[in-house]
């Protein structure tokens, strides 16, 4: 652990703060069962990288904003529905868990950031469709956090680099989709 990824955690976890606020006072929807799915991925590879004595400090922070995230969800009485989606993501949490029982730290490593990624789905898809609703800055700052963190891993190996490179590269595609909330108008949807 070096400096650039104690810096790069501490942007994380700051990052949380004013999406905590906005989730707090109704100003963005965020989609719960993404946050849950996250923390449950989280935990694996924070834990799987930290027994390869890995680059886990970004995931650990992580793991701690997904789990107040979710709560604060729950508490902002955010709707969720349960799809074929979350059934698929969530085995995709079973089968990264029984990988790392029979193949190790390395190989739940890999599965389980894949699985974050794909869990990320729903938000990206929140992001294109109505990116007023995205907190532009907040992943912003991520995109500062996780390429602080890529920049003080050792080595490109999958301990150090496949997480902090993969989380940079979802974060970059939300900033993308979310910057056009900057010249598109909001599209309002009347009910009659």
């Amino acid at each position: 652990m070096n400096s650039l990824t104690i810096v790069g955690s501490i942007i994380a976890i700051l990052a949380y703060f004013p999406l905590w606020w906005q989730i707090k006072r109704n100003e963005i929807e965020q989609n719960l069962l993404t946050w849950v799915l996250w923390f449950a991925l989280d935990v694996i590879i924070v834990a799987s990288i930290f027994f390869q004595k890995g680059n886990f400090l970004l995931p650990a922070t992580y793991t701690i904003g997904s789990l107040i995230t979710t709560i604060l969800i729950i508490k902002s009485q955010n709707k969720m529905s349960w799809t074929w989606f979350e059934s698929f993501v969530s085995a995709l949490v079973l089968i990264s868990m029984i990988i790392w029982y029979f193949s190790g730290d390395k190989a739940a490593t890999v599965t389980a950031t894949a699985a974050m990624l794909v869990a990320g789905i729903p938000q990206l898809v929140d992001a294109y469709k109505n990116p007023h609703s995205m907190p532009l800055l907040v992943y912003g700052a991520y995109i500062i956090a996780n390429s602080f963190s890529l920049a003080g891993a050792t080595d490109w190996s999958v301990k150090e680099s496949l997480y902090p490179a993969s989380a940079l590269i979802y974060c970059l595609l939300i900033f993308i989709f979310s910057i056009r909330k900057l010249w598109l108008k909001p599209v309002m949807v009347s009910i009659n």
